[in-house]
């Protein structure tokens, strides 16, 4: 199947291998839909995005030779599509997954048994153009048409979900331009629910040359006593049926009203029309593609009278609150709603997009790090499938966060003595972080003696016995690399004895007040800063160590209040 008729259709329509295929969409394991697929793959095409199946736990050869195949590829063994899953084709076409193995989108759910009834089942969008594809789902059998089926009702459950009123509503009153017919016309499928609300102008049915006796597909109770409302059974009018080849066999099972064209191509607008068109490549009965009228154009929505939707969604940015001050990673959500069906929300930021969220609730991760500190506008835009955007009212924040500094070849002076230390070049001090000049100790023999852990925001340097000995009457300087005074001088203060002195206010360092003197031995490094300064690096603590030989720990500590 795949090396004699997919892979010369391919490079019939100008796919050729070194292109490869996005993504692969096995509506259900049986082998008239996965078979060749590994074929097809072995032949040169690369899978780059993703591949999907039903989920179910069919086994045939075929979904062995797919998955077998797939190792190769960019996109993996095929996954379980999720039920909701909304791929962006670009240009604004959509494709949602609506069903899959029973399970609906909106919540619903069918206990399907049967492989055919797990079917993937998806809507296609671009604009007001839609289309619906659900392989070979089922639904059930019908007494008004007298049809006769083992398959259950999932069509109608499918198509409530998304019709307006629905648990996810996804098309309009108007219906839907194009239905796949599924299963492939037969009895089991297309049942008169699902065709009313669905309201197609134009019904394609996938029919494979060779059948047998017993399949006898497509079935005159879907094709003539739905699709073209013969039995009186359907109130949407009458859909122009094409299919890719002519029923088989001859009988009373056998519809052959439907035109049979070959490779069928639909092109559209999105705005106003589409157009169905076929190359006549029939290997089962006779071509009809001049009897079909085809290349043929609709009107979107023309079945069902809509005329499209025109109407915008509406958005709003719900967090955070226009006015708030913002900093490190910051949630950022939208509501959105529409008449019809949310397709995706945008995020801008100072109006550059930022982030795409697909589906409810709608958020943005926000790392403002990256943005300047400051003032900043926050958006959102939301889309529907018929490409209408509705825009949010401007949300203002501001941004602050907190600024590391390099403090690389600043230098602590100890007047008293007339000491200068020089801080290691390439020290950086976080935001709300610590730098701790240590005596001559390590950082595990320092957390030992004061009986402290250490955080991650607290940089620790031994100075090797290189800073000023903090044991007297003590004052300090602190200037930047280019010799300005940052901090300083700091009035005098008696460590002696294991005394500890915190820093208490935001004010001039020089006054007894600014200062808090700490219980002997009870220096506290790494915590303590003194915050709401809004203030870089600044003398926050010096402490002297109790004890015969204990003076390596010893410390300074700064603080960075930015």
């Amino acid at each position: 199947m795949g090396t004699q008729y997919v892979v010369p259709y391919l490079k019939s329509i100008g796919v050729q291998p070194a292109n490869g295929i996005d993504y692969v969409i096995g509506g259900h394991q049986h082998c008239d839909h996965i078979g060749g697929l590994d074929e097809v793959i072995n032949a040169g095409y690369n899978i780059h995005i993703k591949q999907y199946y039903n989920g179910s736990t069919y086994a045939s050869s075929c979904a062995d030779g797919w998955n077998a195949a797939s190792a190769g590829t960019t996109a993996g063994a095929p996954i379980a599509m999720p039920v909701g899953q909304v791929i962006d084709l670009g240009n604004g076409a959509t494709i949602t997954c609506i069903a899959r193995n029973g399970s609906i989108i909106g919540g619903g759910s069918v206990a399907v048994t049967d492989e055919n009834d797990r079917s993937i089942a998806l809507l296609i969008k671009y604009g007001g153009f839609d289309y619906i594809w659900a392989s070979d789902m089922g639904g059930g059998p019908d007494a008004c048409t007298g049809r006769s089926t083992t398959q259950l009702d999932v069509e109608s459950s499918v198509i409530n979900a998304i019709s307006p009123g629905g648990a996810h509503p996804l098309i309009t009153a108007g219906g839907i331009d194009l239905m796949h017919v599924n299963h492939h016309g037969s009895e089991s499928s297309s049942n008169p629910t699902y065709f009313n609300k669905v309201k197609p102008a134009v019904a394609i049915i996938g029919v494979g040359a060779g059948e047998t006796t017993g399949w006898d597909l497509p079935r005159i109770k879907s094709v003539d006593s739905v699709l073209l409302g013969s039995s009186g059974c359907t109130t949407a009018p009458p859909a122009y049926v094409l299919q890719t080849e002519e029923g088989n066999p001859a009988g009373t099972n056998t519809s052959h009203s439907g035109f049979c064209v070959g490779n069928i191509k639909i092109t559209t607008d999105g705005i106003s029309i589409f157009t169905v068109s076929a190359d006549g490549l029939v290997h089962q009965g006779p071509n009809e593609l001049a009897a079909s009228g085809l290349p043929k154009s609709f009107t979107i929505d023309d079945s069902g009278g809509g005329g499209g939707d025109t109407t915008p969604p509406a958005t709003s940015i719900t967090a955070p609150l226009n006015g708030a001050t913002v900093s490190g990673t910051t949630s950022v959500t939208a509501s959105a709603s529409d008449n019809v069906g949310v397709t995706k929300v945008e995020f801008y930021l100072d109006g550059a997009l930022k982030s795409t969220d697909t589906t409810s609730p709608y958020s943005w991760s926000w790392d403002t790090t990256t943005a300047t500190n400051g003032s900043h506008s926050l958006t959102s835009k939301a889309y529907d499938a018929a490409l209408n955007v509705g825009t949010s009212t401007t949300v203002n924040v501001t941004v602050s966060n907190g600024v590391p500094v390099n403090i690389g070849n600043w230098t602590l002076t100890q007047a008293n003595a007339t000491l200068t230390y020089t801080i290691p070049a390439g020290t950086t001090i976080p935001s709300k972080g610590y730098v701790i000049i240590a005596r001559n100790a390590t950082k595990s023999a320092f957390q030992t003696y004061w009986g402290v852990t250490l955080a991650a925001n607290v940089v620790f340097i031994n100075s090797g016995d290189t800073m000023p000995q903090i044991n007297g009457s003590e004052t300090y300087t602190l200037k930047n690399s280019s010799g300005t005074t940052i901090e300083g001088t700091t009035v005098a203060m008696d460590t002696s004895g294991g005394s500890a002195f915190q820093r208490a206010t935001c004010g001039a360092i020089g006054t007894l007040s600014s200062w808090t003197k700490l219980a002997s031995a009870s220096g506290s490094p790494g915590t303590g800063g003194l915050n709401g300064c809004n203030k870089g690096p600044f003398i926050n603590e010096f402490s002297d160590a109790l004890g015969t030989g204990n003076y390596v720990y010893e410390f300074i500590e700064l603080f960075n209040d930015k």
